[in-house]
């Protein structure tokens, strides 16, 4: 995929250990917000990436504050929107995003896939980590659409996307995942992105940090 197949977006956060990297990379991003992509990443401007390129988008974002020190990067095929006819009258599927989350003692109530996640760049210690589970065509079995794919879905008046997405918001993640796979929903889907891109799908592996990487961190981890 070439880079102007994607929409940037940046998260920033405040990274104290390597443990908070593998989760990220392992789980997703944990978000309180629900399905809003826009409450919890920030989108970078399409032109302003191609003027400045996103290194320094991204370091001016972050900026020079003490209440974060890293930055998330998150990019998201813009034809998973579904934001756009093509030449020949003809939207391409959407693919959901997010998963509901809960966690005892905490506000999260979602997660974002890890899938999309590309990096994360720590400050502190100059160094950007690359998330080896990211894969832009994934199975996303009992994901739910989030509210900006909603919204191009009313915009293009693509009601059938729409129903699929509110009855999903009605369903439990363990529900809809059994309903997924049993039913095969996303089978035809991901095939066709992954022809389309001459991406395959990749399974999750777990990641976790190097002994030197952890030590560039300092004290003792979990």
């Amino acid at each position: 995929m070439k880079n102007e197949d994607y929409y940037y977006y940046l998260h920033k956060t405040k990274i104290s250990n390597p443990e908070m990297i593998e989760s990220l990379f392992n789980e997703g991003l944990k978000s309180k917000y629900h399905y809003n992509i826009n409450s919890t990443l920030a989108k970078v401007d399409e032109k302003n990436l191609l003027n400045n390129g996103l290194e320094e988008e991204m370091l001016s974002y972050l900026g020079q504050g003490e209440e974060y020190n890293a930055v998330v990067v998150v990019k998201i095929p813009k034809r998973y929107f579904r934001d756009r006819i093509h030449r020949d009258g003809k939207a391409d599927p959407s693919i959901p995003m997010f998963r509901e989350y809960y966690e005892t003692g905490w506000d999260w109530n979602s997660i974002f896939t890890p899938k999309l996640i590309h990096c994360i760049y720590c400050r502190d210690i100059e160094k950007s980590f690359f998330n080896p589970n990211f894969c832009p065509v994934f199975d996303p079995s009992g994901c739910q659409f989030s509210d900006e794919q909603i919204y191009c879905f009313d915009s293009l008046n693509s009601e059938d996307w729409k129903k699929l997405a509110t009855a999903r918001r009605k369903t439990s993640f363990q529900q809809l995942y059994f309903d997924d796979k049993k039913h095969r929903i996303w089978d035809s889907i991901v095939s066709y992105y992954s022809q389309l891109y001459g991406i395959a799908p990749k399974q999750m592996i777990k990641y976790e940090m190097s002994a030197d990487e952890k030590g560039l961190f300092g004290g003792k981890h979990i």
